[in-house]
């Protein structure tokens, strides 16, 4: 989950976001190289930059701490090159904080204990996929990978959702119509297709999708959290296109978290 997507799952749901612990580092890419960041209070400044400018007394509001306290940690984050300090163009005495850098993934514990199968190794009896069969191949490729980086404790996350996000807009005009309900159809067709699962409308008010046989999380171990971040970026793309919008995506179920279908929750954004 990346920044965005993690503070607008803590404005929906009123609550931390699956997955995300404040004993995380995260990782950045900025200019400059890769810079690991392990302070909540630093982590805490990037996500409210993450939603556009902010005021520097915004964030000192929404931090709880001095204003002292911000500053060396704003100018800390400004060294590295994580931000940028721009004058509020309502008051030029105050300041805006905009970030300047790219969320690019976590070094967490969260999931370095899950349980994977044998099989999910290459090892036992159990054949992972077929000869003949490219889906069943490319999914335990997923799989393996997911998998390998949950142990190692490495997750990337955003990296996943903008790679959903690239593959949504590619996909957005063939899955083109006129209608959510005919959007949602070719794109069903699309995903069966290929063997990505099926997709069902299970609601407009609001937007919802349930994906059964979701390719992205069925197999995974079952974490206890939210895992379909690309299918996330992916679904962005293509409805924000068609609703012409930004949106928002929230997973309320998942594989991953040991429900037995993915239920994707859209929220359109007009005039933002």
């Amino acid at each position: 989950m990346n920044l965005a997507m993690h503070i607008e799952y803590v404005k929906k749901i009123k609550g931390p976001a699956p997955g995300m612990h404040a004993e995380d580092v995260r990782l950045f890419s900025t200019k400059g190289g890769v810079m690991a960041v392990d302070s909540p209070i630093k982590v805490r400044i990037l996500e409210l930059a993450a939603e556009g400018p902010v005021p520097f007394d915004q964030i000192v509001e929404q931090t709880k701490k001095a204003k002292s306290t911000i500053s060396v940690h704003l100018r800390d984050l400004e060294q590295a090159g994580l931000i940028v300090s721009h004058p509020d163009p309502l008051d030029s005495r105050k300041r805006t904080i905009t970030l300047s850098s790219d969320a690019i993934g976590r070094l967490t514990n969260t999931d370095r204990d899950v349980k994977v199968p044998a099989h999910r190794h290459g090892a036992g009896t159990n054949e992972p996929f077929s000869d003949d069969d490219i889906v069943s191949f490319f999914r335990y490729c997923v799989l393996t990978f997911r998998t390998q980086a949950m142990v190692m404790g490495i997750n990337v996350d955003p990296v996943l959702g903008r790679t959903g996000e690239q593959v949504g807009r590619v996909l957005a005009p063939r899955v083109a119509g006129k209608t959510v309900l005919e959007v949602v159809k070719k794109m069903d067709a699309f995903w069966q297709a290929h063997g990505l699962g099926k997709i069902v409308l299970a609601g407009t008010d609001p937007l919802t999708l349930e994906v059964h046989g979701c390719f992205e999380c069925e197999d995974l171990p079952v974490t206890g959290h939210g895992a379909c971040v690309f299918d996330i970026g992916v679904l962005t793309a293509i409805f924000s296109h068609h609703l012409r919008c930004p949106v928002t995506v929230v997973e309320d179920h998942c594989y991953s978290s040991g429900d037995d279908r993915c239920i994707f929750v859209i929220t359109p954004h007009p005039g933002a």
